[in-house]
């Protein structure tokens, strides 16, 4: 009798033979029909020789389905050598304390199994590419030959309605890696609403964004679940263009060129396609006959049927047109399954190497109802699984910059910089500014680099301003110049916990729209403080206190308030920044603990006289009149008038020897023409109040003090109609004391007195 079984490339007939006529097992070449494989009966074995013959034929089907199921996977994904992704962190020891820490999104459920010592934690696997910031990724200029599918990637999000669109780290790892393995010529993100975040804003740039239409039905069917709208916006999109539809929460793994050649290639969901062809990875030429049969099938939606058109259709389409698609087994795209057990598999567990898959879909919806739901970066560089620790490479690097600028405090420098090198969260720069008077500093820092083997080009950098520089542009210097998305400005006198870093991460997963996060301060003297939002308008960081020390906010906040200001004549710049902030609508979160020590208190605050600062804070407040009633910014305008000469020489000096940008000039000019106007020099007060009048972020102070210029100079008829205008334009103004005893003053000035006494004459 013959025995026929089939494999992927070959076919084989096993002859059981009888002692007397010896019958060989022959490999014939497989063909596309069943029907050639004719049956030969030249040997009629006895029912022992059945037996023993049947024993053997089951162990050579066993050991050849082995043998040939390997060489069939290796056409698609390659020597397995040097496939799998590294490891983004720096060489370290995993000890059993790092294996099971606690501060992951999900306990650890399972300790017995050993973790093998050649996967998952170690640096030993080559990557194609790092997300080293900035971003960049090649496009492939050559077409693949026999292409029949445009390496065009599509994705779809934001048709959830009621919910915040956020861009998440697995969303960020899906757009990424397809840029960087796949090479496209394009990536189009087909929307509902626009993704939101700081991961978003690193991968715009690299994508099209093409707003889908707003599905309400299909063929007269409607459609109302978001997830029946996207499995439609793919099909269009696909038979439109054309390419490689990838779910935002697949990350692809190996290169796809070796399916190009087909007219649709979908994978299977399940052993064996149990559950049917998954429609998370399509690949389809424009117009693809098999999209096309699928799209028309939709006259049947139904959406009370959740996965029959999305999975169980392309199944039934595809066995009954075998010849429309190129089906893969369920290991190279969904495996592991979405069910808990998969999830596990994904999450917390070794045991799975993804030696077969081209991509791998983490099924975020089962995320969600799983333990690991708040699965973000920071997990990437602990211990957990297979897929995590191959995820640490698509991690932005650096993600925070530590800007420190070296002052006077040479000696604590050290001890600063160890801080940051011992974070637990790995992926981070350091940038130190120096400028002279600071060179003790800056060799101090670079000894510590040294010492500790700092890359000089992804983890430590030594700039220099070569001049005279404030502390506010040593700032701004060293942001500019840092390639972080969060920023982190670290005083030489102060060190951050371990866990900042990671602690902070965590925020930015389960808040992935925070743009500042702060954390508790503990001071030399054991006291606690931690920063907090003004509770309503009225009030401001500086009725709050101090600033928060060592705060992470997004580089891109600096760039949009304008950086630290360089107009203030002392160290108040801090508070003018985060006012800023405050006034641009920033979303802040705080995190529990004292993550941040102050080991020495600031020489300017502690040794500046208590005049000259009050002064500077009095100026702060001029800058946001927003957050005060004209009231009391009116009252603060007498403490500028009546400036110290110390503080009137810096303000001199800095207009002179800064670069002021065009408002810091404005408001630099406003203090001195305040000063000017307390010394009753009018004339030179009215020119410089002309300037500041331009500037919008004083409001109505600068043109409330040109009309009272004027009216001292010119009387009352020269400027009431200004101090009308103002009384109009801001009603709480008029209702002051202080603007009523102004402008009672003017009516009541010198010309005005004098011309209203030769009138009555007349």
């Amino acid at each position: 009798q013959a025995t026929s079984f089939r494999l992927p490339a070959y076919s084989f007939r096993f002859h059981h033979a009888v002692p007397s006529a010896p019958c060989m097992a022959t490999p014939v070449r497989a063909s596309r029909s069943d029907a050639t494989l004719r049956r030969r009966s030249a040997c009629v074995p006895s029912r022992a020789g059945i037996v023993r013959m049947s024993f053997v034929a089951l162990v050579l089907i066993f050991a050849a389905s082995r043998f040939f199921e390997g060489a069939y996977l290796e056409q698609f994904h390659g020597a397995s050598d040097g496939s799998r992704l590294e490891a983004l962190a720096p060489p370290r020891a995993k000890t059993q304390e790092v294996l099971d820490k606690p501060s992951s999104p999900a306990p650890r459920t399972s300790t017995s199994t050993p973790t093998p010592a050649w996967i998952g934690c170690r640096d030993e696997w080559p990557t194609p590419w790092q997300a080293q910031l900035p971003l960049r990724f090649s496009r492939d200029r050559e077409p693949v030959p026999k292409a029949k599918i445009p390496k065009i990637v599509h994705f779809v999000f934001g048709y959830k309605v009621n919910d915040l669109p956020l861009f998440t780290f697995l969303n960020f790892a899906a757009v990424v890696s397809a840029l960087a393995v796949i090479k496209p010529a394009r990536v189009m993100m087909h929307f509902g609403q626009e993704p939101v975040g700081f991961l978003w804003d690193l991968v715009r740039p690299h994508v099209k964004l093409v707003r889908g239409r707003n599905v309400q039905s299909i063929f007269g069917n409607p459609v109302e679940d978001y997830a029946h709208k996207a499995d439609i916006i793919r099909l269009e999109a696909l038979l439109k263009h054309g390419g490689i539809y990838l779910d935002i929460d697949v990350v692809t793994l190996r290169s796809f060129d070796k399916l190009l050649e087909y007219d649709t290639v979908m994978g299977e969901e399940g052993v064996d396609g149990k559950v049917g062809l998954c429609n998370g990875v399509i690949l389809a030429a424009p117009g693809a006959k098999f999209v096309k049969e699928w799209y028309s099938n939709y006259r049947t939606f139904n959406k009370t049927l959740w996965n029959f058109h999305s999975v169980k259709l392309p199944m039934k389409i595809a066995k009954k047109n075998p010849g429309w698609i190129f089906r893969l087994p369920y290991q190279k795209f969904h495996w592991p399954l979405w069910d808990a057990p998969g999830i596990k598999l994904m999450m917390d567990s070794f045991e799975y190497d993804y030696k077969k898959n081209l991509a791998v879909h983490v099924w975020s919806h089962g995320l969600l109802r799983s333990p690991y739901r708040n699965f973000s970066m920071e997990w990437c560089f602990e211990c957990h699984s297979t897929l995590v620790s191959k995820l640490r490479s698509l991690v932005p690097d650096p993600l925070i910059s530590v800007v420190v600028p070296c002052d006077i405090h040479g000696s604590l420098i050290q001890e600063s910089l160890r801080s940051v090198v011992e974070q637990t969260f790995p992926a981070w720069e350091i940038v130190v500014v120096v400028g002279p008077g600071s060179e003790a500093c800056g060799k101090a820092a670079t000894s510590f680099s040294k010492s500790h083997g700092l890359n000089p080009e992804t983890r430590f950098r030594l700039l220099d301003t070569e001049r005279n520089t404030t502390w506010q542009v040593s700032r701004n210097f060293g942001v500019r110049a840092s390639r972080g998305v969060w920023i982190c400005i670290l005083h030489p006198a102060i060190r951050i916990r371990k866990d900042y870093f990671y602690s902070a991460v965590q925020m930015m997963g389960a808040v992935p729209d925070v743009q500042l996060i702060v954390a508790g301060e503990l001071g030399i003297d054991g006291s606690f403080w931690i920063w907090s939002k003004p509770i309503s308008a009225m009030t401001s960081p500086v009725d709050r206190g101090a600033e928060p020390l060592a705060a992470l906010y997004l580089r891109d906040l600096w760039t949009r308030v304008g950086g630290y200001t360089n107009a203030l004549p002392g160290d108040k710049e801090d508070i003018d920044f985060y006012t800023k902030l405050l006034a641009a609508g920033v979303k802040s979160q705080s995190l529990s603990g004292d993550a941040i020590t102050r080991v020495l208190h600031d020489d300017a605050q502690a040794n500046q006289h208590a005049v000259e600062d009050a002064e500077e804070l009095a100026m702060v407040m001029s800058m946001h009149p927003e957050f005060f009633h004209p009231a009391r910014v009116l009252g603060e305008h007498v403490r500028i008038m009546n400036m110290s000469a110390t503080t009137r020489l810096k303000l001199e000096t800095a207009l002179e020897s800064r670069r002021l940008a065009k408002e810091d000039f404005a408001v630099s000019m406003f203090w001195l023409g305040l000063a000017d106007f307390g010394q009753e020099d009018y004339v030179t007060a009215v020119d410089k109040f002309s300037i500041a009048m331009h500037e919008d972020r004083l409001h109505w102070q600068a043109g409330l003090y040109h009309a009272l210029s004027v009216c001292r100079l010119n009387g009352s008829n020269a400027s009431v109609a200004h101090l009308g205008s103002l009384a109009v334009s801001y009603p709480s103004l008029r209702y002051t004391a202080a603007f009523v005893r102004h402008k009672r003053e003017c009516f009541r000035s010198r010309p005005w007195v004098i011309s209203a006494a030769a009138a009555r004459d007349v």
